[in-house]
């Protein structure tokens, strides 16, 4: 699965990286620490799995990142 969006950093729980997506949903991304925090505050495609279910944060579906590519 592919969704774009902008990537974004919230101190919820110790710190939480999410995606604000283009399709109006938030999901919480999992991985890929390194590449997140360069790509914070940019428009992103986020190639993954996505859980249903809420994380510790529950802050929304999880979103594993496999591939990360900037917009």
């Amino acid at each position: 699965m592919k969704i774009a969006g902008t990537v974004e950093y919230r101190d919820l729980e110790g710190g939480v990286w999410q995606l604000a997506a283009d399709d109006g949903k938030r999901y919480t991304l999992l991985g890929a620490r390194s590449e997140l925090r360069a790509a914070k505050g940019q428009r992103v495609e986020v190639e993954g799995s996505v859980d249903e279910g809420f994380g510790i944060s529950m802050s929304g579906p999880q979103l594993r990142v496999d591939k990360l590519r900037k917009l």
